[in-house]
């Protein structure tokens, strides 16, 4: 075989080679892992429910991807379980409607791995290799958190993804009515809620929720609202609610028509990206100061009265 004859014969072959294998040491190297953020949850899914009712406004669905999530920090493993890349909490600085992770050059081909959470405060609540996070610790307590996460075969020629982010918490949202005017403060305690969330979605380990609001600025539409994972089972969690007259609590021997109202606990149920809605209504028909709740919850478009105080 002539000279000739053999440079014809290997040239296609090399040229074969440096496009099937991207050899890391060849010019220009091969295109990088990239995966394209999107936000799946923009809404609530039975957010019309709470719009027919003045409570919450739906967001559009074109927003920038900052609208729903503010900040972004995400982890890679390889199929060993090694981080190999890894950004921090970051705050979301255009007003594109979706956001570009592009992986370093230098991975080799393989198997990975990536997390991703939004709206975090801060790096506080996820655990050591950040694929599951406490959802009442510090920077994710009262914090509307999305999470994606999925496992990529990185080859040539598989190198674009897209990843939707999902909300992981639901929206306790409680409406009250008819509430005395020297009432000004209220309480809420909420027993039984998931604590930790891993980035399969899987929930786990039970806490209790306490909350606080003052009405001094919200008299004219008394209304509370609080982020949480979702309940155990159906009907899983215990609401406990207090409304209070500061100016009595703890005031010793002054005489106060309401001092404390407490109506009794209901069990509810809350879940992913959806919004539990309740109403509290104190009825005090003569006036006499010893009136109680008739409590409701919102079901498909009705109101299911869950506590009535003949009932008892």
């Amino acid at each position: 075989m002539s000279k000739g004859i053999k440079i014809l014969y290997v040239l296609p072959v090399a040229v074969c080679l440096l496009w099937s294998s991207c050899i890391r040491d060849s010019i220009p190297p091969c295109p990088p892992l990239q995966v394209t953020l999107t936000v799946k949850d923009k809404n609530y899914f039975n957010i019309d429910d709470a719009v027919k009712l003045g409570l919450m406004e739906r967001k559009a669905e074109n927003l920038p991807f900052r609208d729903y999530v503010s900040t972004l920090y995400y982890i890679v493993h390889d199929a060993e379980g090694k981080v190999v890349a890894e950004q921090k909490n970051t705050l979301v600085d255009n007003d594109d409607q979706t956001q570009l992770i592009t992986l370093p050059e230098s991975l080799p081909y393989g198997k990975y791995t990536l997390t991703v959470w939004g709206n975090m405060k801060s790096d506080e609540p996820l655990g050591e290799d950040a694929t599951t996070a406490e959802m009442e610790a510090v920077g994710a307590a009262a914090n509307d958190i999305y999470l994606a996460s999925a496992t990529f075969d990185y080859r040539y020629g598989n190198e674009k993804h897209t990843l939707a982010m999902e909300r992981t918490k639901g929206d306790l949202l409680i409406k009250a009515e008819g509430i005395p005017d020297n009432i000004d403060f209220s309480t809420k305690d909420i027993q039984d809620i998931y604590n930790f969330v891993d980035n399969g979605f899987q929930y786990s380990t039970l806490t209790d929720i306490h909350t606080e609001l003052d009405w001094q600025d919200i008299r004219s539409e008394i209304k509370s609202e609080t982020l949480m994972c979702p309940s155990p089972s159906y009907e899983g969690s215990t609401l406990s609610v207090m409304f209070i007259d500061k100016s009595a609590a703890g005031s010793l021997g002054r005489a106060a028509y309401y001092p404390t109202l407490e109506p009794q606990d209901i069990n509810i149920t809350m879940g992913r990206n959806e919004i539990t809605i309740l109403k509290y209504v104190y009825v005090d028909e003569g006036g006499s100061g010893e009136g109680d709740f008739e409590i409701y919850l919102r079901v498909n478009d009705n109101w299911e009265l869950l506590h009535d105080m003949e009932l008892d």
